[in-house]
């Protein structure tokens, strides 16, 4: 039941010492910490070197130059982190992912760990979100938070891809191979900043078009998120736009689509459902 942490971080000082001392307080030890710190031009860099300093050999800093913020770089920051860990000869279980921005509870890694243990079929698993008291209403394991099966991650080439939905690419490469995945709805973590609060959610309509999902249900998604306050009608008007944009083509490599048979799946899985919450009145009135 080992596992190490990967943190990416940028200009991170507001939260970074919750993040690191709630990670450093799990119940259950992880072996090693790696934080890439992406060219933060605050304190972050200092705090980091003080933590560094404090536990030796347990923690890790991978310092990159400051080119300005981009979020396509998260991806490749964690990929940097793995193979880090890879080239140290590090082996464990699992390995948890997080946001510069988050603390959790001193049971959380325990818990999904044992989960995972338990449930062998489960590759991805994390907790939920809670910004200012507020839980976050995902159906599907959060991008921070994720405790990915290493055994998984080798499976699938040992690296995301850098592309627009990179974090859910992961998800529905494990339905696709006929694993699980799982949200613990009764575990709770705090994630500091609101959803959205770097990139806006353009990203994440570009993220339903290279995924491959279906038109009725990715405008369904940005309609709820909308009426249901999730996200900021703002937000929503930049998924909508970004969804439109890469459907239209874009010379941004990050926007291109993913493997065919991937987004045949996810069409096909979203469908499906689609066809489930049509029918389900329709059979409900004939009972009558």
């Amino acid at each position: 039941m080992s596992y190490w942490v990967c943190v990416v971080a940028r200009n991170a000082a507001a939260h970074l010492e919750p993040t690191l001392n709630s990670l450093l307080n799990q119940a259950l030890q992880p072996r090693l910490i790696v934080v890439v710190n992406d060219g933060s031009s605050d304190s972050t860099s200092r705090i980091l070197g003080e933590y560094q300093s404090k536990h030796p050999g347990f923690f890790r800093v991978l310092n990159l130059p400051d080119n300005g913020y981009d979020i396509r770089r998260v991806p490749r920051n964690i990929n940097m982190a793995w193979m880090n860990t890879v080239r140290e000869g590090l082996k464990t279980e699992y390995f948890m992912i997080s946001g510069d921005d988050c603390a959790y509870p001193p049971n959380y890694a325990r818990r999904l760990v044992s989960l995972m243990e338990a449930q062998r079929r489960v590759m991805v698993a994390s907790g939920r979100p809670s910004t200012g008291g507020s839980i976050w209403r995902e159906h599907s394991p959060s991008g921070s938070g994720r405790v990915v099966r290493c055994s998984f991650w080798e499976e699938i080439g040992g690296k995301y891809p850098v592309q627009a939905g990179w974090e859910t690419w992961l998800l529905y490469k494990a339905l696709e191979r006929g694993y699980d995945v799982e949200l613990m709805d009764d575990l709770v973590f705090d994630h500091f900043q609101p959803r959205g609060a770097k990139h806006q959610f353009a990203y994440w309509g570009a993220a339903m078009f290279t995924l491959g999902y279906h038109p009725l249900y990715a405008l369904g998604r940005i309609v709820k998120n909308t009426v249901g306050r999730h996200i900021s009608v703002t937000g929503s008007l930049n998924m909508l736009r970004g969804y439109l944009q890469a459907s239209l083509g874009s010379s941004d490599p990050f926007i291109g689509r993913f493997e065919e048979s991937l987004r045949g799946f996810v069409c096909t899985q979203q469908f499906d459902k689609i066809e489930r919450i049509a029918t389900s009145p329709l059979q409900r009135r004939t009972r009558f």
